[in-house]
């Protein structure tokens, strides 16, 4: 039996009594305690019972059902001792052995006898029973064993001799039979009245360790072995095999189960890892356990920690087929993993070494587990509910393209039916949160009563119901984009700035995070602003949101962190094209100030590489980086001393694309700008001031002071700042002090922290600032070994939180596909994520998650029916992916093909367009001969009456058969025509002899040009004889069929 350090817990076997025990294997104590309220996830009421602080060093241990307070416990030398922990004596007996060896385990049956599994030994039987019933007319109230009870000297029952007996249990409903597990022979099940014992049942198997028997179906019971994770359930009818159905015969040849067995999992729980696999110490499966509540509801701990619950049940086998007392299969219907989170290595504490199931005595309460934790916490575990599913259930969900659908209302039922229907989870939530033990114990069925009769099963109950009836918000209403919408929405939804916590304003991330997720806590929006939440993505996709980056920021207007990265994204394609971003052997498209800093070319480096030259070095890097400067026109470095002005002048030039600085200043200075929030001009200041230019700064505020005066001195000081008098002659010429910044205003805030500190590390890490602006801080002004510090903590930081600013640090390279990971799980945006990383993956890219948010945004459009926007997203990502004029992308296998009844052959667009081609460009070229010879390989015919053994020369084809060919209405292969009409005789497909498409009436031109076909008969109409046929008759045309084409099972119902 497995020892794990913290030691055991066991809930009482016997199910009126309300009690568990918990097994301190490190002090060698036994504590008994009993529930006292509550047992549910979070909140456990228990109080400690009593005590037994002498515990030997135990193998395995069992509790007796019917002697309260008798706990069995055996040891590696042979002992076995009877403990009484329910008195606080330490009181205890000790059955005497033949010989000493280890003791494998011990069982109690609900009558006093205790079965005793020992190791082997060539003299002497290995399986014991004791009658231990004379215990039961002890005294409760008397502390310790009688002093006048006679001494267990010898068992009254031998099994199993020179055999080593590894697991044993009683049933219960026949406490005389047992079943035990023999080590390297398999289980045997024995009936203690029988004198002889030899006839017992026998399952040939391994699994013969950690025995469990079915509380609520006692014809199961389950086992597993030492050195595998799989898990043996048998059936104990297995008596004979003329007494087993045909079905369980059949199936045990079939799928090479052992006799007796009813359901074999090769692998229960999860295989370790290589490292585990090396401690031999524990088996693979520490404990199996079977629920009193619920039958076939098995639970199983694996030494690792991973507790999963088996919720099994009977193969489904034809009522005729079923015998009476056989052996049957089981299944297993669904598994649940408890504790989802085993493996993490920052929960080792919190490892799972002990469980028991909990009796609650009802199976309308969820089954619930007591665990044990490593670090000695005792906590309950509840099952999933199973009316979980009711509200998708009861919601009769439409798919999304059709507009206007109410998919987010609940069913209406008739009262009658409400009870039956919702009563299951009207049920659970009562019985929710109420205390299941002690003197204030719930009656759960009055509880279940009231909760069903009290309640009306409306929509409420189940799930929010949106009401359709509240009017949308005007702006809404006059809104013509989606992102006006959005919007909309959340001005209408209350207050759209988050709060200012200890005085500080809010980072960029949280304003960010609180815009998207302000809208989704909203409980009743309208249902059309509902489906714009819901569908957003194909709203957006709608609006042409792809690979054209001044329409990808109109589209997301509503957000101006996505709209600045595509801005940024849109200097980057500026900067690349033309190969501007190149210099060999150098391609640094798309990459961010963190990747070219520190000469990272991502996990294709060969792809930025040109003629497979090998990466270059540090001064490589700076040629290049020379190179692409001249080339862009950068401007020299001013900053600080620097050993990589190169990269320093590059980053810079990163930090501006999709900005233009100039038009900046430029609108500064106009007129019009006196008209603007005294916020932009703080802005236009602090990028002035960021970039050295103080006199421009001072200039912009001093503007500005006409309209906002508390602007002005601010610009005195910036001026003062200006003649080099330092921040120490600003405070006290000004008395200024930064912490009377302005705490809405990051852009003053920051200008206030420069005129007060003069420290620019302030500025950079202000993370109220746009992250574009805080690395222009930084990389004018940090020293290089500085400066690679604070790059690594703010792309660590930015993959953490799933910030997108941090593309302009990364760029669309592999530190990118992090961010956008943790930002799709966040906000569920993966089209965002798709597009950005299409411009740059696979070409440059290797990442599995960027081909996983590629599917599913592709099967996201193809769901909603959008197949042009996904046809169109496929051809323009293809495109993007090219690198050295090729396709990174492999194309989409074509989906639409044709194939013919008649000779089974299958042909598509592109096949049929092939040979075609080729049967041109032959005929043109190669003479009648080889036009011919081409027709007779492609084709399969040849227009020779005399077949294949006819000259060449004779060999030709029938022009008009190669252009219905052509036209489609031709198998290429065998030639044969699309069928006739049975109305009007001729071929579909062909110009018709009444010439419908000269009529006057629009649905006759359009009905003309479709065939329709009967899907039993399979004879075929044109679609406007079919309607005139098919409004008189129901019969098929055709003479001799007898196929009611026209026959509707409900006239009444509308079938248009």
């Amino acid at each position: 039996m497995d020892r794990p350090e913290p030691g055991l817990v066991k809930w009482s076997p016997n199910a009126n009594r309300d009690s568990f025990l918990h097994i301190n294997l490190q002090h060698r104590i036994v504590q008994l305690y009993e529930p006292t309220g509550h047992a549910q996830r979070g909140r456990f009421d228990w109080k400690k019972v009593a005590k037994h602080d002498d515990l030997p060093p135990l193998t395995t241990y069992d509790w007796s059902p019917s002697i309260p307070g008798l706990v069995a416990v055996g040891t590696s030398t042979g002992v076995v001792n009877l403990l009484r922990v329910d008195d606080n004596a330490n009181s205890y007996l000790e059955l005497g052995l033949k010989m000493s060896r280890t003791c494998h385990a011990v069982a109690f049956n609900t009558t006093g006898k205790l079965a005793v599994a020992l190791d082997r030994v060539r003299s002497d039987n290995c399986l014991n029973i004791w009658d231990v019933n004379r215990l039961s007319s002890m005294d409760s109230s008397v502390p310790g064993f009688p002093s006048d009870i006679e001494h267990f000297n010898e068992p009254t029952d031998r099994l199993e001799p020179s055999v080593s007996v590894s697991s044993v249990r009683f049933f219960e409903d026949n406490p005389n039979v047992l079943v035990a597990g023999i080590k390297g022979q398999g289980l045997r099940i024995h009936d203690l009245r029988e004198q002889s014992h030899g006839s017992a049942i026998h399952f040939p198997t391994k699994c013969c360790n950690n025995l469990t028997i079915d509380y609520a179906d006692q014809n199961y019971f389950a086992s597993s072995a030492l050195d595998q994770p799989g898990v043996m359930v048998w059936d104990r009818r297995a008596t004979h095999r003329h007494a087993a159905s045909p079905s369980y015969t059949d199936a045990l040849d079939r799928d090479g189960l052992p006799w007796g067995g009813a359901l074999r999992l090769d692998r229960a729980v999860q295989m370790e890892a290589e490292g585990a696999l090396m401690d031999t110490k524990n088996s693979f499966i520490r404990s199996l356990r079977f629920c009193r509540d619920h039958p076939g509801m098995l639970a199983v701990l694996s030494r690792a920690g991973q507790l999963r619950i088996l919720s099994t049940r009977h193969e489904y086998v034809e009522a005729d087929l079923k015998f009476a007392d056989s052996p049957e299969l089981l299944e297993v219907g669904r598994s649940f993993e408890m504790d989802p989170l085993y493996a993490e290595p920052s929960r080792k504490n919190d490892k799972i070494v002990s469980f028991d199931w909990i009796t609650l005595g009802s199976p309308v309460l969820q089954p619930r587990l007591l665990v044990l934790r490593a670090s000695g916490a005792l906590d309950v575990l509840q099952m999933p509910s199973f009316t979980a599913e009711y509200p998708f259930k009861l919601i009769p969900w439409q798919p999304p393209y059709r507009e206007g659908g109410a998919y987010h209302q609940v069913m209406e039922f008739e009262p009658q039916q409400s009870h039956e229907i919702f009563g299951p989870l009207l049920a659970e939530q009562a019985l929710a949160d109420v205390p299941l033990f002690g003197p204030e114990k719930t009656n759960l069925n009055k509880a279940i009563e009231h909760a069903v009769s009290s309640k009306t099963a409306a929509g409420p109950v189940v799930a929010k119901q949106i009401d359709a009836s509240d009017e949308l918000p005007v702006p809404y209403s006059e809104a013509s984009s989606v992102a006006e919408k959005l919007a909309a929405l959340r001005i209408a939804s209350g207050d759209t700035s988050p709060p200012v916590s200890g005085g500080e304003p809010l980072s960029q991330l949280q304003h960010h995070e609180h815009t998207l997720t302000k809208i989704k806590d909203v409980s009743r929006l309208p249902t059309q602003g509902q489906a714009l939440l819901d569908h957003s993505m194909l709203f957006r996709a709608k609006e042409s949101y792809l690979f054209n980056y001044e329409t990808n920021q109109r589209v997301v207007a509503d957000d101006p962190w996505l709209r600045d990265v595509w801005a940024w994204v849109s200097g980057a394609d500026d900067a690349a094209s033309d190969g501007g971003m190149m210099s060999h052997p150098l391609d640094l498209g798309y990459m961010g100030i963190y990747t070219i800093w520190t000469n990272n070319l991502g996990s294709k480096p060969q792809s930025r590489l040109s003629d497979s030259a090998p990466a270059p070095d540090e001064v490589g890097w700076e040629r290049c980086l020379n190179a692409i400067c001249k080339k862009l026109g950068i401007p020299k470095f001013d900053g600080v001393e620097t050993r990589r002005p190169h990269h320093r002048e590059i980053c810079l030039e990163i930090c501006n694309w999709g900005r233009s600085y100039e038009s900046e200043l430029k609108d500064a200075h106009s007129a019009s700008s006196l008209t603007r929030e005294s916020t932009w001009h703080t802005m236009a200041a602090a990028h002035a001031l960021f970039r050295g230019n103080t006199k421009e700064a001072v200039q912009v505020l001093k503007r500005a002071s006409a309209a906002y005066p508390e602007l002005q001195f601010v610009s005195l000081a910036l001026q003062l700042m200006g003649k080099n008098e330092g921040a120490t002659a600003v405070k006290e010429a000004l008395d200024f002090d930064e912490r009377v910044a302005s705490k809405t205003d990051p852009y003053l805030r920051a200008i206030s922290s420069i005129i007060a500190t003069g420290d620019w590390a302030i500025i950079a890490n202000q993370r109220s600032l746009p992250l574009r602006d805080r690395a222009f801080v930084a990389i004018r002004t940090f020293p290089d070994d500085a400066l690679t510090s604070w790059l690594e903590s703010e792309v660590a930081a930015a993959i953490k939180a799933g910030d997108v600013e941090g593309i302009v640090l990364t760029g669309i390279t592999d530190s990118l596909v992090d961010i956008l990971a943790r930002y799709v799980q966040k906000y569920d945006d993966y089209q965002t994520a798709t597009l950005l990383l299409s411009i740059c993956a696979p070409k440059f890219i290797d990442d599995v998650r960027a081909t996983a948010f590629r599917n599913a945004y592709r099967a996201y459009l193809q769901r909603h029916h959008a197949f042009y926007l996904r046809a169109k997203f496929d051809v323009e990502s293809t495109k993007r992916s090219k690198h050295h004029g090729r396709p990174t992308l492999r194309p989409p296998s074509r989906q639409i093909a044709l194939r013919c009844v008649y000779c089974d052959a299958e042909t598509s667009v592109n096949t049929h367009n092939s040979r075609s081609s080729a049967q041109l460009h032959l005929g043109h070229h190669g003479g009648p001969f080889v036009a011919a010879a081409t027709a007779a390989a492609i084709g399969g015919r040849s227009g020779s009456a005399g077949g294949s053994g006819a000259p060449p020369e004779a060999v030709s084809t029938n022009p008009f058969m190669d252009k219905m060919v052509v036209a489609g209405i031709s198998c290429p292969n065998c030639k044969r025509h699309l069928p006739r009409c049975v109305v009007c005789l001729e071929v579909v497909g062909m110009p018709r002899s009444d010439r419908p498409e000269l009529s006057r009436d629009p649905e006759v031109r359009l009905a003309a040009r479709f065939p329709t076909f009967c899907l039993q008969c399979e004879h075929v109409l044109h679609l406007d004889h079919a309607r005139q046929w098919f409004a008189r008759h129901q019969e098929c045309p055709v003479p001799e069929c007898r196929c009611k084409c026209n026959f509707r099972a409900n006239p009444e119902l509308s079938y248009r």
